[in-house]
């Protein structure tokens, strides 16, 4: 099976409506919303991909391997498929990259793609926000400790949902910016929508705090799914893309609602 593209820009009126949007100097909000509609459908597609519900399962399953006492932490990541010999954040990430790769290998795909980069990145932001002393002067057993506590705090429904609202935040964003990112340079210079790079980047800065904003309507519901889950026999690799589709259509209406339409 080969590699599935997300496709060619929509030759369609909804997506030529998108464009004369931009032109027209409306909104990011407005403009995101459109976006996502004229995209739902691969959206709605991929929700089912199995990259974003290995994505999401590894994603949960790091925490509970840092908190795990049972297990070395090294053997405990070695359960869930990530091999790797040191545990610090730079080895796991890479580890999780290529875990996420060889489970896309039969269906690889652009969202698969978007998806992996943004749980690696995720990851690695979300964790270093708590290992501020990463490069400072410690022991290598103290700083593998210590990103071993850090991942374990993960395993909160606060951290997890905040875990989670990156990642639908960075999937999100990859996602419209798939569509709109060969579209927007064309309306770049003078007399068009952006008369300079500073204002086309502008704009490419409030989309990107519009999509973070946007994934929060996942928080909650991502750290509550994650808590009784655990609790109740396991996180599986189903149960994680049953929550991803459910997710994703949150974040759909989330969109929809804040350009103040619903169809």
């Amino acid at each position: 099976m080969g590699h599935q593209h997300l496709g060619q820009l929509p030759a369609t009126r909804q997506w030529q409506s998108v464009i004369g949007m931009i032109a027209g100097g409306s909104d990011v909000a407005e403009i995101a919303a459109a976006t996502s509609s004229v995209a739902a459908a691969s959206l709605e597609a991929y929700a089912d991909d199995p990259t974003v519900r290995r994505a999401l399962y590894v994603l949960a399953q790091i925490p509970l391997a840092a908190r795990d006492d049972n297990v070395a932490f090294p053997d405990a990541l070695r359960l869930i498929g990530l091999d790797l010999d040191i545990p610090d954040l730079i080895h796991i990430a890479s580890a999780c990259l290529d875990d996420l790769d060889r489970h896309a290998l039969r269906g690889r795909s652009d969202f698969g793609e978007i998806v992996s980069l943004s749980a690696v990145e995720s990851l690695q932001a979300v964790t270093r926000r708590s290992l501020d002393d990463l490069f400072d002067p410690q022991s290598e057993a103290e700083r593998l400790e210590r990103t071993r506590e850090v991942l374990s705090d993960l395993a909160t429904v606060k951290q997890f949902g905040l875990l989670a609202e990156d990642f639908f935040s960075r999937v999100l964003r990859r996602h419209l910016e798939y569509y709109l990112s060969r579209d927007l340079p064309n309306h770049v210079g003078i007399s068009k929508r952006f008369s300079s790079l500073r204002e086309h980047q502008a704009f490419t800065e409030a989309f990107y705090l519009h999509c973070r904003e946007a994934a929060r309507i996942v928080t909650r519901f991502a750290g509550e799914w994650f808590s009784k889950n655990t609790f109740e026999g396991g996180i599986t690799e189903k149960g994680a893309g049953g929550f991803v589709h459910i997710a994703m259509g949150k974040l759909r209406d989330e969109l929809r609602m804040r350009s103040g339409t619903h169809g």
